[in-house]
């Protein structure tokens, strides 16, 4: 083996010098590569103990560059004679590193621009990125750049809670590496690009920032309203309102390129007056504060309590009309509740007083809901709005005390409602209650200055929030004409009102029905449906339907059909409380079956005149095999649904006999808002019930008329659309009438 490696030495004499010479040469020319400015400073090694954390910079990607490495266990790294990048000045060139994939780093990149061998913190930073694993975007070299020599680039990274690196400190955790950038000067002409802040400004300052590739050397803005400026970075003041068109020509030793924003920049001058006050977060705390605020179509995502008082008078703004109503929703702290409130002001004096308070909910999380926009004596001006959220319990008011959360302003234009009301209303009714006084609300739109309500009892109100109470059983279509000075329109709610008397508060009966429902009860009678109602699981396996009326009538049978979501084997019973005791009794229990989905049962109605009225009926539907009671708690699988029953006599010769034949509707068809009832019999004189149907049956229309021949009766049907419908009568006497009555 020996012998194999040994080598005559007239052979290696001859070719030793040119060896020392070939590496001679490879030394010098590596040694040239490398920047030729020495670095000032040696950054040193995060500490040996710390190299459990694993952090370091693994990878560096830029242009050439590509290396991965180990991370902090191999310190300090200079690769600035191994790894270089060839940049051309004024191009942007992307970058990425990459740091622990664990913990969040904060990241600086420096280039020695005038390879002085020094790194300037500020005018020397070509990249940072905070607390990130990959860190990516841009680096450009700017014109004042060295080129055609080599020049020093450092990376440095550390711990996100670490103090952040500087060229010449050494990390806590993390690594600094050295690489060399080749900067070159462009052969191309620049490609045009430009950005500004604010696009959209109330001042009408704006700054423009110059963006083009290839390094420019001249630069030639046009902002669209006839000003030019040649600077790289202007500022300008835009003086009249609109939106402008800005053009940028970048212009180098190799030609000219062209960038045009239309329609880039928007100057709205038409902002609130100045606020008398401006409340600030005193000591931000744990998410508090509003995150996203929406105002019709307004919606406006921000930064929490932490970014303390904002301004979104400028960008953020809505016009809404006088009497409308609108969904307003703030999203705020997601695990806390907290108290909002929204001011307007409303005559625009730059205050908020009391009566400003427009929209008010305590003790929520993400409060939402509709909000009717008040009167205004400050119509078409841009007006503040102020919204400030905190603490449940905070003292905060428009002005101040703002603790935890934050206030924020945006700008909202009013303008006059010019359209007809359009008529709702809610009430304090609760169906199934022994309630009868009842509260109404006026909903209505577009501003109504006039109210009428029909209380289904032959009384009426002009208030807007009437309290009505009723003393007679019956169920009451509720009717509220709402009128202003561009027209009126009414509303009609049929059998919105159920009292029944006496009133009994019925057992509990509750079941869990998570696997288990009604989907369905259904009443029929000679293959006819008489009534239907879908519905879902409800809560705690108990559904209040009191609302709906079952029509029962005297000496008659019907089938009722139970469906719910299930095919298994079930037990349906049925209870009506034939004798209003207010509970269901053995003798009342009307079935109770076993068998497959859908349960059908068919029961008589005692033919009792006593029975006239309206009770309570009981539908529950069970897989469990417990003991039949009206009044279970708690069963499983197994769901109970209440409904009122309307019984009813059948129609005699007798009744027959008081139909009413001297009764004219006139005109008929009806063009108007009203059809005028003439009555030609006095001895049929009174109040009487009156009910439209269209002409598949449903209900579109309740009220009363008083008849008596000595006056006709104004029937309001402009609820109704055009149509033909079926208008029923029904007197005190038992007198009766039915109608055809056209709507044109």
């Amino acid at each position: 083996m020996t012998q194999l490696l040994r080598a005559p030495w007239g052979i290696l004499s001859r070719w030793l010098p040119l060896f020392f010479l070939f590496v001679g040469l490879t030394s010098t020319s590596a040694l040239a590569q490398c920047p030729p400015a020495a670095s000032a400073c040696t950054p040193g090694s995060a500490p040996a103990t710390n190299a459990a954390f694993v952090m370091g910079i693994f990878n560096v990607t830029l242009a050439g560059i590509n290396n991965t490495t180990l991370g902090n266990v191999e310190g300090y790294k200079d690769y600035s004679c191994t790894y270089t990048a060839a940049l051309l000045v004024g191009t942007d060139v992307p970058i990425s590193i990459k740091t622990n994939t664990n913990a969040d780093e904060n990241v600086r990149v420096w280039i020695d621009l005038n390879n002085d061998g020094t790194f300037n913190t500020t005018t020397e930073l070509v990249f940072s990125s905070n607390a990130s694993r990959t860190h990516a975007g841009t680096i450009r070299l700017p014109l004042t750049t060295v080129t055609g020599v080599r020049l020093r680039l450092r990376v440095a990274a550390d711990y996100t809670n670490s103090p952040i690196p500087t060229p010449c400190s050494t990390p806590l955790y993390s690594q600094t590496e050295d690489y060399s950038v080749l900067p070159s000067v462009s052969t191309v002409a620049p490609v045009a690009e430009f950005v500004a802040a604010p696009i959209q400004t109330c001042s009408g300052t704006v700054q423009f920032t110059d963006q083009s590739q290839n390094a420019p050397t001249t630069w030639l803005w046009n902002f669209g309203d006839g000003a030019t400026s040649t600077l790289q970075n202007p500022s300008h003041q835009y003086t009249t309102g609109g939106t402008y068109t800005v053009a940028l020509t970048a212009t180098n030793g190799n030609g000219s390129n062209t960038r045009t924003r239309t329609n880039y920049i928007t100057f709205d001058s038409a902002v609130p007056v100045a606020a008398a006050c401006t409340p600030q977060t005193q000591a931000y705390c744990c998410n508090y504060g509003i995150t996203q605020f929406t105002l019709g179509p307004l919606t406006k995502t921000s930064a929490n309590g932490q970014a303390g008082y904002e301004d979104f008078t400028c960008a953020s703004k809505a016009t809404l009309t006088v009497g409308n109503r609108y969904p307003i929703s703030i999203t705020t702290n997601p695990t806390s509740a907290q108290d909002t409130r929204v001011w307007l002001d409303l005559n625009n004096d730059g205050t908020f007083t009391a009566s400003e308070l427009i929209y008010q909910a305590l003790n929520t999380i993400n409060p939402s809901g509709t909000l009717l926009v008040p009167s205004s004596t400050a119509l078409n001006q841009p007006l503040r709005l102020r919204v400030v959220s905190d603490y449940v319990g905070s003292p905060f008011t428009a002005c101040g005390g703002v603790q935890y959360g934050q206030a924020e302003d945006y700008t909202i234009t009013l303008q006059a409602n010019s359209s007809a009301p359009a008529t709702d209303f809610t009430s304090n009714f609760v169906a199934g209650s022994c309630q009868t006084t009842v509260q109404f609300t006026d909903q209505s739109q577009n501003v109504p200055t006039q109210w009428l309500w029909n209380f289904g009892d032959g009384t009426t109100s002009t208030l807007q929030n009437p309290s009505h109470q009723y003393t007679a059983a019956g169920s009451y279509a509720i009717s509220l004409t709402a009128t202003n000075a561009i027209g009126a329109q009414t509303k009609t709610v049929a059998d919105y009102v159920l009292v029944v008397l006496p009133c009994f508060q019925y057992c509990t009966s509750t079941g869990q029905n998570q696997n288990f429902w009604i989907t369905n009860v259904t009443l029929s009678a000679s293959n006819n449906t008489l009534f239907s109602n879908t519905s879902g699981a409800d809560a705690n396996g108990y559904g209040n339907y009191v609302n709906q009326r079952v029509p029962l009538k005297l000496g008659q049978t019907f089938t009722l059909s139970v469906s719910s979501n299930s095919t298994s084997q079930r037990y349906t019973s049925v209870w009506i409380d034939w004798n209003r005791d207010g509970a269901f009794s053995t003798g009342e229990l009307v079935a109770s079956t076993i068998g497959n989905n859908p349960s059908s049962i068919t029961f008589p109605v005692p033919n009792q005149a006593t029975l006239v009225g309206f009770t309570r009926m009981r539908v529950m539907a069970r897989l469990n095999a417990n003991q039949t009671s009206a009044c279970q708690l708690n069963q499983v699988n197994a769901e109970t649904e209440d409904y009122t029953v309307a019984i009813t006599a059948p129609v005699t010769a007798a009744a027959t006999a008081k139909e009413l034949t001297g009764l004219e509707v006139f005109p008929n068809p009806v063009s108007a808002d009203q059809a005028h009832v003439r009555l030609l019999d006095a001895t049929a004189a009174g109040r009487y019930t009156v009910h439209i149907e269209n002409l598949v049956g449903m209900r579109v229309l309740d009220t009363t008329l008083r008849l008596q021949p000595a006056q006709d009766a104004d029937l309001d049907v402009r609820s109704l659309p055009t149509g033909l419908y079926i208008l029923r009568l029904q007197g005190p006497n038992g007198h009766t009438a039915v109608r055809r009555l056209v709507r044109n």
